[in-house]
């Protein structure tokens, strides 16, 4: 609800992309009026220069391709990082066990107490941007609880509009990306289950704290939490 209206999930991705589309929309234009035929080269090149109504499928999987290389080596990093808070792979690989986990309160699920360490963990995770060891600890734990935030609120219009299978390819790439799902040369029905069984979870155990799901991707990296009572 903004403004005392309700909103649609369309509306929603409009409001929360326009601040940054807007930057990106005059060098995109100048480009466009002066070199025209350099377009194709810079969607494909340097996604991150363009608006994203202008990413095609092709220039998101290849920057998805680096993310997730970079995503395996934070998944050993997390790894060590969940033993040193008495934590094992156990805890995560079912909605039994990560509920649990989470209800023992240890710090790591919770985004005041994660400490510098961690939060630059999830910042790079999200691919939320670059340079998370010089940046303060209060930009990094707030950058994380937008992105979290905006998890959350795109994860109930998600449920509520039940929209997961209706996504078309890039808008359903670009909710796995989003979440941290590996996403790269993965056929369709994998990241539309895969986004399925992240919104599942989300709403049904911790609809006001995404960090323990964050974290079971994390952990668990190409597998997804398990459900229960859940068909697949």
């Amino acid at each position: 609800i903004r403004n005392d209206e309700e909103i649609s999930r369309a509306e929603f991705q409009i409001y929360t992309r326009y601040p940054n589309d807007r930057l990106r929309m005059i060098p995109f234009a100048v480009l466009v009026v002066l070199a025209p035929e350099l377009i194709y080269l810079i969607v494909l090149l340097m996604p991150g220069f363009c608006p994203s109504t202008c990413m095609t499928y092709r220039a998101m999987t290849k920057g998805a391709r680096r993310h997730d290389k970079l995503k395996q080596k934070l998944h050993l990093q997390a790894l060590n990082r969940i033993r040193n808070a008495g934590l094992s792979t156990s805890d995560f690989v079912d909605e039994a066990a990560l509920t649990k986990a989470v209800q023992a309160g240890n710090s790591v699920f919770s985004l005041d107490q994660m400490s510098r360490t961690n939060l630059a963990l999830m910042y790079r995770f999200f691919g939320i941007g670059p340079l998370s060891m010089v940046l303060p600890t209060s930009w990094l734990r707030a950058s994380v609880q937008r992105r979290l935030e905006y998890i959350r609120t795109d994860d109930a219009l998600l449920g509520s509009e039940q929209l997961i299978s209706g996504l078309g390819l890039v808008e359903l790439f670009r909710a796995c990306q989003e979440r941290g799902i590996p996403a790269a040369d993965l056929p369709e029905y994998q990241l539309r289950l895969a986004l399925y069984n992240w919104v599942r979870l989300s709403q049904r155990q911790m609809p006001d704290n995404a960090v323990p799901i964050a974290w079971s991707r994390l952990v668990l990296l190409n597998r997804s939490v398990k459900l229960a009572n859940s068909p697949v």
